[in-house]
């Protein structure tokens, strides 16, 4: 049982930590790509970076936060 647990928090913690290295390979390409600027000032628009979207899929940015 107790493996069962440690198993199952162990699947988890790889699930949580692959949802914040997707989330961070995105805005890493957005800002490296300059999607996110500010036209008018040359500043980072963070509200863009919370929702731009710089690849076709989710598992495109793990691929590569992991590939680097």
């Amino acid at each position: 049982m107790k493996r069962k647990f440690s198993l199952l928090i162990a699947c988890l913690l790889i699930v949580w930590l692959s949802a914040a290295l997707v989330r961070v390979e995105n805005q890493r390409y957005a800002l490296s790509i300059g999607m996110c600027r500010d036209t008018a000032t040359g500043f980072i628009d963070f509200a863009c970076l919370d929702k731009v979207q710089t690849r076709t899929a989710w598992w495109w940015h793990l691929f590569y936060a992991l590939k680097i």
